[in-house]
């Protein structure tokens, strides 16, 4: 009776899943690979055909033992995809060096273009050695958001040849390295506003050139280029380069004496920049006579200190000067010069000026570290979610079989593995659960009050989700437990009664 309700629960609860309108299941499934979100047809008729009508897309050859299953995969869903449906994103994660994977991703790109996809983002697999991947593959009309990544502690992904992206305005490169033959790709997205270069590396050139004459943002991270970079974008905004090596190798006279507005300059770095890379920092601020809001690192005001005496403040437009400090990490505060305050206020003395102290930054880092760490549980949380789906499924599917008698002590010992498994695996899933709990707690713990009150909410119904999740995991577990002990004794059962006959 015991286990008729805990599976009655678990159906209402699947009951209330399905009653929901498609659009919200599609959101869900969206969260989860393609072949998660396939297997659910087989929960019940209302989710036979879901899969075939989502907008978004997920494939990841990591999902799947071999490529061969993963072409196969592949196959079946372009071919049984609703095609009068389009394609708002996709999210496709492969490695590019083996034969069968290249051609399943041409296939799943082709598609995805075909179908007036708006979003896509493509991330390689760790392999063993640098893998070339061409841009060629990528030529669409209606793409407007791409992001290339590749894996940041493996060998780097080498994009060739170039592309054709005529309404692309958003473009985020990761972990990857350009070819010496593609330094003009960035013009040939004539829409392009916004770049995005983090971990990104440059081979066989003398310089890197980003010319764009609409670009409006740029940002540059942890850039690996051994050469000067010049940006001449007359439109540009918004600069920000934090941990780039070097500011030298960021080159720019046509860009800064082009007086934009609103140009915005963050600058950190691990290193301490040469004289050289001191002197590029001051002429380049020389030139910035229309920069509105400017944000800088300590750093940078402890390096300018020698070389502004008696120099005018060219800021006669500024509106906001913030400061952040290098290290806020420790104990010991940096003082900003008072002759580098001076000399960035002066022009313009109505401008706000703001110092972040170390203490408000480590509470940021904490914030964001928190607010990460609950985006990733609840991400496990669906994952789990969808898990135990399948493996109601899985269990009805085996109620179906066949006992077979001649392997009945097999069977039997197969049953008892299965037992101690399933007790094991429900209890690593809610232990890995708690344990999450805990280090986000914790992490809530160190914020300041005004911080953690705007995510405590947040926090509060993630511990609601969890807690419902972990009820279930338990409950299947019982439930798969119970069934194999029900089997189990039949087994047994069984097999007393087929020697039986022996001893008559």
């Amino acid at each position: 009776m015991e286990s008729g309700r805990r599976k009655m629960r678990i159906n209402v609860q699947g009951d209330r899943l399905s009653n929901l309108p498609d659009d919200l299941i599609h959101k869900i499934l969206s969260l989860v690979g393609i072949k998660l979100a396939v297997q659910t047809s087989a929960l019940s008729p209302r989710w036979r055909y879901l899969w075939t009508s989502l907008p978004c897309l997920n494939f990841s050859s990591e999902d799947f033992r071999t490529l061969t299953k993963f072409s196969r995969c592949v196959t079946k869903v372009l071919s049984c995809r609703n095609n009068q449906i389009g394609i708002s994103s996709a999210t496709l994660s492969f490695s590019f060096r083996k034969k069968a994977s290249q051609e399943s991703v041409k296939r799943i790109l082709n598609y995805t273009f075909s179908h007036n996809v708006k979003q896509l983002t493509v991330s390689f697999l760790p392999d063993k050695s640098a893998i070339e991947f061409p841009l060629s593959l990528f030529s669409s009309q209606s793409l407007e958001h791409l992001t290339i990544a590749g894996y940041r502690s493996a060998s780097s992904v080498i994009l060739t040849s170039t592309w054709g992206l005529t309404s692309l305005t958003t473009l985020h490169i990761e972990s990857v390295t350009f070819n010496y033959e593609v330094t003009g790709i960035f013009s040939k997205c004539a829409n392009l506003k916004k770049l995005v270069l983090k971990y990104c590396s440059m081979r066989g050139s003398n310089g890197v050139d980003i010319c764009h004459p609409g670009l409006s943002n740029l940002t540059l991270e942890n850039g690996l280029f051994e050469n000067v970079i010049n940006v001449v974008a007359p439109q540009l905004k918004n600069l920000t380069v934090r941990y780039w090596q070097g500011l030298h190798l960021i080159s720019a006279p046509e860009l800064v004496s082009l007086r934009f507005k609103d140009l915005c300059i963050i600058k950190e770095c691990y290193y301490k920049p040469n004289k050289p890379d001191t002197h590029t920092i001051f002429d380049l601020l020389q030139q910035l006579h229309s920069v509105k809001y400017l944000t800088l690192n300590m750093e940078i005001f402890q390096l300018l200190s020698p070389l502004i005496s008696y120099q005018p403040s060219p800021f006669v437009n500024l509106k906001s000067l913030k400061v952040y400090p290098y290290n806020y990490w420790v104990e010991v505060p940096e003082t900003i010069p008072a002759e580098v305050k001076k000399y960035l206020l002066d022009g313009s003395p109505s401008a706000t000026f703001t110092e972040v102290s170390c203490e408000e930054m480590r509470a940021l880092e904490n914030v964001k570290s928190a607010l990460k760490c609950m985006v990733e549980f609840r991400e496990m949380l669906e994952h789990e979610k969808a898990n135990i789906e399948t493996n109601i499924v899985h269990m009805h599917e085996q109620d179906k079989l066949k006992i077979n008698k001649r392997e009945m002590m097999d069977q039997i010992d197969s049953c008892w593995k299965d037992l101690s498994a399933q007790i094991e695996h429900g209890k690593s899933k809610t232990s890995g659960i708690i344990s999450k709990l805990c280090h986000i707690e914790q992490l809530l713990k160190e914020l300041p009050a005004s911080k953690r009150a705007q995510i405590e909410k947040l926090f509060s119904r993630l511990c609601m989700e969890a807690d419902t999740v972990m009820n279930n995991i338990i409950d299947c577990v019982k439930i798969q437990s119970e069934e194999k002990q029900s089997r189990l004794s039949i087994y047994c059962h069984d097999l007393a009664m087929a020697a039986k006959p022996s001893f008559s």
